[in-house]
């Protein structure tokens, strides 16, 4: 595992940029996330457009299913990626496969909506969503996901991770002596890079 540190959010983003310019290869097939932490990466990307990135196809790696937060996530990428959205393939049957994956790291652990307590072989499909993801979307009800899984990712040639903030930071650290949350698994990849603003 490879560890990139941004000594702020310009240089953060900066390195990332860097990364999926020089490690992605044009025309390749990317897992990408929504939330709050790649949000500053995806302004950057509609900012400062290349024609590497408009090559890219880009795949839907979760979304929720039911309730009123259904969709979300992409109603998140209609807004924060509107000049992308030709080259997005969404999430509705997870059966796709990618050549590079970007991903987040969740509030317990897990990986898109991998959750903890799921098997390393998941590869994709409906999932109730744990007690501390429905908390930190503000989801009160029985709440399901659609999700790609540990197992696809780990197919990836390459992984990036992105990280940022003290509660990241922590998980981290569980994860590195907990084996069995997603993310730990995700970091035994053979070709992975974890860009965060802090050392762990």
């Amino acid at each position: 595992m490879r560890i990139e540190i941004g000594k702020d959010e310009n240089d953060w983003v900066d390195r990332i940029w860097t990364w999926v310019h020089s490690q992605v290869k044009p025309q390749a097939r990317v897992f990408v996330p929504a939330g709050g932490t790649p949000t500053p990466l995806y302004r950057q990307w509609v900012k400062k457009p290349s024609e590497h990135l408009k090559s890219l196809s880009l795949i839907q790696i979760d979304d929720i299913l039911n309730g009123p937060q259904r969709g979300t996530f992409k109603q998140f990428f209609a807004a924060e990626m509107a000049p992308y959205l030709d080259q997005f393939e969404w999430i509705d049957r997870a059966d796709r496969a990618a050549d590079v994956a970007i991903l987040g790291v969740g509030v317990n652990g897990h990986v898109a909506f991998h959750e903890p307590g799921l098997p390393r072989q998941f590869y994709s499909g409906c999932v109730p969503l744990s007690s501390e993801t429905k908390a930190y979307l503000n989801l009160t009800e029985p709440t399901w996901g659609i999700t790609y899984g540990a197992a696809s990712f780990l197919q990836c040639q390459k992984i990036l991770v992105l990280a940022r903030g003290e509660r990241k930071k922590k998980i981290m650290q569980q994860a590195a002596l907990d084996k069995s949350l997603p993310i730990g698994w995700i970091m035994e990849h053979r070709d992975v890079t974890l860009i965060s603003d802090f050392d762990f």
